[in-house]
């Protein structure tokens, strides 16, 4: 007795018979296929067929778009790509559009993939220790906070963004996420800091990274300037800045420490935690701003200035929507 093809190979063949498909095409694709088994489909196929009046038959069994399914929902599968290749290992050949368009028909959309930053299984629980100490803080305590940090900046853009396809489901998954690890280079370095006043002073770094030295420059101007502008004593205040080597090193703790900060209530924030620091969502509508410019700069003091036209249009209250989202974040890390 004969052996019958699978089910999705037999419908991927009359698909091909009902467009006329010559037998050299077909079995150049399913070299398994014989000679005589292409003559027996034709007959059973087309001895009593219509043909479609226009578009691409569906030739895909149930079972295998509910395989399809599942693969894209638990990540094992992560787009079209992967799902032409799956339907090529069962012998289904079908283009990468053809295969974005049977992804729609089925409910899937192309979203872009959530940035998340990395945090090793050392720092984690460091971190939550850290969250659990600070729980109870309220949003005044906040206020007094003065968050810094650091961004680079592309002279020709930022990256680009990477997508997975969904179906709807609620849940966030782990494939869903691109990895980010703290500190990627950009073409210039901006330094600044946010406070519940408004903005600090900005520092530009054309050239180079950040490393004890430059550090400590940046600090004698911008920060200090910042909380003079604002009157605020720095008695009161809690600077805080990420555990760098340039911002822990024995040159900047004594520069601290001169100039009448503690330097051990600074040093004490959670390592590869920036989605913590509320700077960052600054940065992040910062570059969108940047992004909205019609031409790409073409020298770093272009960039430069729009850096400064862009981040001056932030206002207090602009600071104040994220240093007061705190608590939230502090219980997002607990959860």
């Amino acid at each position: 007795m004969v052996r019958p093809l699978p089910v999705e190979l037999q419908n991927s063949i009359k698909s091909l018979l009902l467009q006329n498909t010559p037998f050299s095409v077909i079995r150049k694709r399913y070299p398994s296929v014989s000679l005589s088994t292409l003559t027996r489909y034709k007959k059973k196929f087309l001895s009593s067929a219509t043909l479609p009046a226009g578009g691409r038959p569906s030739f895909f069994s149930v079972s295998t778009q509910q395989y399809i399914a599942r693969m894209l929902r638990n990540g094992t599968q992560d787009g079209p790509k992967a799902v032409q290749e799956y339907l090529r290992s069962i012998e289904i050949d079908m283009s990468l559009s053809g295969v974005r368009k049977l992804l729609k028909r089925m409910g899937f959309k192309p979203r872009r993939k959530i940035k998340t930053n990395f945090i090793s299984k050392k720092n984690k629980p460091l971190r939550l220790a850290w969250a659990k100490k600070h729980q109870y803080l309220t949003v005044n305590q906040w206020r007094q906070w003065v968050f810094s940090d650091e961004t680079g900046v592309n002279l020709w853009g930022s990256d680009g963004n990477s997508y997975y396809w969904s179906d709807g489901g609620d849940i966030l998954q782990p494939y869903q996420t691109e990895p980010h690890v703290e500190g990627d280079g950009g073409s210039v370095l901006f330094w600044d800091c946010i406070t519940a006043n408004g903005l600090g002073y900005g520092t530009t770094v054309m050239d180079g990274s950040v490393d004890s030295t430059v550090y400590v420059d940046i600090l004698q101007t911008s920060p200090l300037h910042t909380l003079e502008y604002y009157d605020m004593d720095r008695n009161v205040i809690r600077f805080q800045q990420d555990n760098a080597s340039p911002h822990t090193s024995g040159i900047t703790q004594d520069w601290f420490s001169a100039n009448g900060f503690i330097f051990e209530t600074i040093r004490d924030w959670p390592a590869q935690s920036p989605d913590l620091n509320p700077i960052e969502h600054v940065w992040y509508q910062l570059k969108r701003r940047l992004n909205t410019y019609p031409t790409r700069p073409t020298t770093k003091e272009e960039l430069v200035a729009r850096i400064t036209s862009e981040w001056y249009k932030f206002t207090k209250n602009d600071c104040l929507k994220y240093i007061d989202s705190m608590p939230a974040r502090i219980k997002v890390v607990m959860w």
